[in-house]
Formats: structure tokens, C-alpha cells, sequence
């Protein structure tokens, strides 16, 4: 069956998904628990099955306080919100500031830390739906907003997730998944600082930020801060290669612009290739694609040590600092503060918020 539903944790109501290609050369493990990506697996360059996915076997440990989003659906607003507030209609609502003086990745209670409802769409391709009621007034965000992921597994060794939400009330969203990545595996490298990135011309810049983490406004070209740049002559430059140079966030931890299309659903707008990561250690290769305008480059930098060990997958391999890093396809931070931005996330009573990602695996030898 290219989808099985497994009951992990009987007493909590918490499920897992595997989902497979026909060709077993990729498969997906969710949790309705965050909607999270647990594990995927795909063969390496001497066809050793890798989990790239950096994560826990067990339920509870999602719900340690010090995980960093491990694999789980962010919403109602991925990224940071100065000072947690926003203005909709005329009024203003404030939510609880949980990243300094930021609101981070939809609150205290955010989308991670919710159960969804889930539906087998389809065993081939292997899909499935979640779904999940936000009721007015979640962590401080006005509209009941009623959200849909779905998951799906392709003969291409691509993951396909989309996102749909609609509300009760005008609101502002922004939905992502927040996995973690190590193409090594962790067991063969615990940190992804030799993992190789290349940017295609479809990324054009990134945003400054300010002392907050947070957009001033400003699209920066690579001439501002070579160490930005993976594109062109500096495609295949490692993770670790200039972290020196970003010694304020540890390394990067940047939104990097697509394009402009400053719309709610992007649906509709091309699939853009956007990054390639590889990895010397398995020559396993993955493809970043999304019709979304910005994405969130983060290399682990803040994973505490000495906290987490891997999975049975990953040879029970602790976790730390940049043990995966992350591309959180989404809309700009603070895009609900910025006139020039705020078309992005405006969800209005009667329109349909939409968005699609890929991620494609392959083996580079």
C-alpha cells in the first residue's frame, strides 16, 4: 500500500503517515500531530536508503520546548512579526511576542502544536490532506481560518505540498513547512556546513534585516554581501564556507526574494526552481521549486546541543548546531507592517489564500 496509516501514540490520538512511490525510491512519514514531515527516505549514491529528514521516532519529543519547528506546518504567519502587531480593517491586534520583541511562526499554540484532521487522498499517487479549524481569535489573529495542506508523494521522487486557507473575517496569513534537511543523514555528517548550495537566477536578492531579524524594506543584490550569493560563479559554495561572515546570526538565517507577484494565491503563478543542495558524503541532490515570492534560508544555527538524538534511521546520532537546514517557502516577514507587502497576506472574508512547493530528490555520482 503506497499509504499506510500507523498509530503511534493510542492514548493521544496521534497517526503516521508513510507514503511511498510505486518505485520505493521515495518515501514520506507525517504526523497529524503539526502536520509534521517525520522522516523522508531516499537512496543514496551507492543506493543505501538515507532519512534526510532530521526529526524524532516518538510523538513526545515533538513537544519539547526547546524544538526548533522540527518538520511541522507553520501557520497562521511563518516568520517574524515586529512587536507582534498588525492592523486589519482599521483595527489593531496584538499577539504574544515569543522571538525577543517578534511574534515567531503564529504564537504560543502555533500551527505545529495542533492536530490535524487527515484524509487519504489517493494511494497512487500516494496523497493525503490535512485539514485544520483555527477558531477567531487564535493566539491573538482575528477570522476563523480554515486551512488544508496536502501531501504527495510523485514516480519523479518529488514531495508536492500546497496550502489552502480561507477565513471567516479578514486576516493575514502566511503558511510553510519548517523541515529540517541533512542530504548526508546526520549519521554520516552531523552538520550540513559541506552541504553544497546553488541558487538559480530565479532568486534575485534577499532582504535586509534589521538588529530584530526583521525586513527594513530594503531588496539587497549580491554586490551588497557577496557571502549572500549562490548564484553564478559562486553556485556550489557550502553552507559552512562564509559563516564567519555571519557571525550575528550564526549563520544564515536570511529571507531571499523569487519575484514580486505580491499576491494571496500563488497557485496559480509558476513553479520556480529556485535552489539545489547537494551533498558530497551520499551525492544525494535536492530540488527547491515554489510558485511562493520569497523563501527563508536557515542552516540550523540556534539547534541546542545536547538536547535531541536522532533517529534509529540516523544511527540514534545527536543533534546540534546546524544539524539540517531549512527553505521555508512563504511571504516576506512582516509582511503585514510593509504597505508594499501587505497584498500577500491579506486574506479577505470570500478569497482563497493558495500556494505550492516541490522538493525533488536525486543522486548526483
Amino acid at each position: 500500500m503506497p499509504v499506510v496509516k500507523t498509530t503511534i501514540d493510542p492514548a493521544n490520538g496521534i497517526d503516521q503517515y508513510v507514503l511511498i512511490n510505486p518505485a520505493k525510491t521515495l518515501s514520506v512519514m507525517v504526523l497529524n500531530y503539526g502536520g509534521t514531515l517525520s522522516h523522508t527516505l531516499v537512496p543514496d549514491k551507492n543506493g543505501v536508503i538515507r532519512d534526510v529528514t532530521v526529526g524524532f521516532d516518538d510523538y513526545e519529543t515533538y513537544k519539547n520546548a526547546d524544538n526548533p519547528f522540527f518538520g511541522a506546518l507553520i501557520g497562521r504567519y511563518a516568520n517574524r512579526i515586529g512587536e507582534g502587531k498588525f492592523t486589519v480593517d482599521g483595527e489593531t491586534y496584538q499577539l504574544a511576542t515569543n522571538n525577543g520583541p517578534n511574534a515567531l511562526h503564529g504564537g504560543l499554540e502555533g500551527f505545529d502544536k495542533k492536530k490535524w484532521d487527515v484524509t487519504i487522498l489517493s494511494q497512487e499517487p500516494a496523497s493525503i490532506q490535512l485539514d485544520l479549524v483555527s477558531p477567531d481569535g487564535d493566539q491573538g489573529y482575528p477570522g476563523e481560518l480554515k486551512t488544508t495542506v496536502t501531501y504527495t508523494v510523485t514516480d519523479t521522487n518529488s514531495l508536492e505540498i500546497t496550502y489552502k486557507a480561507t477565513t471567516s473575517k479578514d486576516t493575514v496569513v502566511n503558511l510553510t513547512n519548517h523541515n529540517y534537511f541533512n542530504l548526508a543523514g546526520v549519521s554520516q555528517n552531523p552538520n550540513i556546513l559541506n552541504t553544497q548550495i546553488t541558487m538559480t537566477d530565479e532568486v534575485k536578492g534577499f532582504l535586509e534585516l534589521d538588529e530584530n531579524a526583521l525586513p527594513t524594506g530594503k531588496e539587497c543584490s549580491w554586490s551588497d554581501a557577496p557571502y549572500m550569493d549562490f548564484t553564478g560563479d559562486k553556485a556550489g559554495t557550502t553552507i559552512g564556507a562564509r559563516k564567519d561572515e555571519l557571525k550575528s546570526t550564526n549563520g544564515y538565517d536570511h529571507p531571499y526574494v523569487i519575484h514580486k507577484d505580491y499576491v494571496i494565491n500563488t497557485s496559480d503563478l509558476p513553479l520556480r526552481k529556485a535552489v539545489y543542495a547537494y551533498a558530497p558524503e551520499t551525492g544525494i541532490q535536492m530540488e527547491f521549486a515554489t510558485t511562493e515570492p520569497a523563501f527563508q534560508f536557515y542552516t540550523g544555527n540556534f539547534v541546542k546541543s545536547g538536547v535531541f538524538t536522532g533517529k534509529k534511521s540516523q544511527d540514534g546520532v545527536a543533534y546540534g548546531e546546524h544539524a539540517g537546514f531549512c527553505l521555508e517557502s512563504s511571504r516576506n516577514p512582516d509582511a503585514p507592517n510593509k504597505p508594499d507587502w501587505q497584498s500577500s497576506v491579506l486574506l479577505k472574508k470570500g478569497e482563497t489564500y493558495g500556494s505550492k512547493t516541490v522538493f525533488t530528490f536525486g543522486v548526483r555520482q
